[in-house]
């Protein structure tokens, strides 16, 4: 079983549960909610050392897998101490109100709105102790020595600011999803991405090397490896490195906020990992997956990432060939999908 640090008990006299929080800077090095993000120690006991883990978990309308996420870190066995921190923008499902009186030991941000990701962590990283964060999402469940595995490539790899693990897409263990990318997005490489995926040369040649190369993704999954970015749903950051470069850039509702946290950290010359000793599931059926405007979020979140990375130049001609070529063909994708559905 997992140990919580001892801060977190609501018994200790230097637990602090933060219900609500109605404003915040995203400033690492200011005070935020009575402490310092460079100050591994509460104020008022410096004698306990920091956890080894602040697990990080944004959640909207989703407490059903929410509770299998937080069950599941419960039992897994580790020697790793923890603190967990849920963020709530503000879901109507009840999730606040059951996470309270289900999980007591767990400090639970309450919103008055809807967030997003990047700037809900930026509550959650003030708000916690550990010598790295965790961000994991609400539909995601831990596997065994998950949390003490990616502890300890933490530990020994000192250039590491961010690192992910395996993911599996169900507890049956038997496929992959991969959580990483071998390159940081540009226009070449997201048309490319498109161009292949859209027309089906990905899965019409899945073992052409030269079309599966213009796939954005990851390779190996079964060996360790330096890689560009990696996944906001299972993402292992170190606490010296945010102190360095910041936090989420809040620009960013949904889609892209860890990508370019990644390229900042690679900027400021910290490396980015993926070590499949540390493995989740990720059922994948979480708050995304309740908005009908992802679609158009993540075009967002794309062309906010050309723009701040790559120009207006990048921005416009993506824009171009976005409502030119992408559009239409997803268009011409769901409209065949639904008449063969019918058929």
């Amino acid at each position: 079983m997992c140990g919580l640090h001892p801060r977190v008990f609501p018994g200790n006299p230097i637990y602090r549960s933060f219900q609500l929080v109605t404003s915040f800077s995203t400033d690492a090095s200011e005070i935020i909610m009575g402490h310092r993000l460079t100050s591994p120690h509460l104020s008022d006991s410096p004698a306990v050392s920091p956890p080894d883990l602040t697990v990080c978990i944004v959640n909207w309308n989703s407490y059903d897998l929410l509770s299998k996420c937080l069950d599941s870190i419960f039992s897994t066995p580790c020697q790793s101490t923890l603190e967990i921190i849920v963020v709530d923008n503000n879901s109507n499902d009840g999730s606040a109100e059951k996470v309270e009186i289900s999980y007591p030991q767990i400090q639970l941000i309450r919103n008055m709105d809807n967030r997003g990701f990047g700037r809900a962590n930026n509550q959650a990283i003030p708000a916690g102790f550990g010598r790295y964060y965790l961000f994991l999402n609400p539909d995601t469940l831990v596997l065994d020595e998950t949390f003490d595995n990616m502890v300890a490539f933490m530990d020994a790899h000192q250039d590491a600011a961010v690192a992910t693990g395996k993911v599996y897409e169900s507890d049956t263990r038997d496929q992959i999803r991969i959580s990483y990318g071998d390159r940081y997005p540009s226009l070449n490489v997201l048309l490319l991405n498109d161009l292949v995926t859209l027309t089906g040369l990905s899965r019409l040649f899945p073992n052409n090397r030269l079309i599966q190369r213009c796939v954005w993704t990851g390779y190996n999954p079964e060996q360790e490896q330096i890689v560009a970015q990696v996944t906001g749903a299972f993402m292992c950051v170190r606490r010296q490195a945010i102190e360095e470069v910041g936090v989420f850039d809040e620009q960013f509702f949904m889609y892209m906020e860890e990508t370019d946290w990644c390229y900042r950290f690679y900027q400021a010359g910290w490396r980015v990992y993926y070590t499949p000793a540390s493995a989740i599931v990720h059922i994948g059926e979480g708050s995304s997956s309740l908005r009908t405007d992802r679609e158009q979020l993540y075009y967002q979140s794309i062309c906010a990432y050309l723009y701040k990375h790559h120009g207006a130049i990048s921005l416009v001609a993506y824009r171009v060939c976005y409502y030119g070529f992408v559009k239409p063909m997803q268009l011409l994708r769901r409209g065949m999908a639904s008449l063969l559905k019918t058929n």
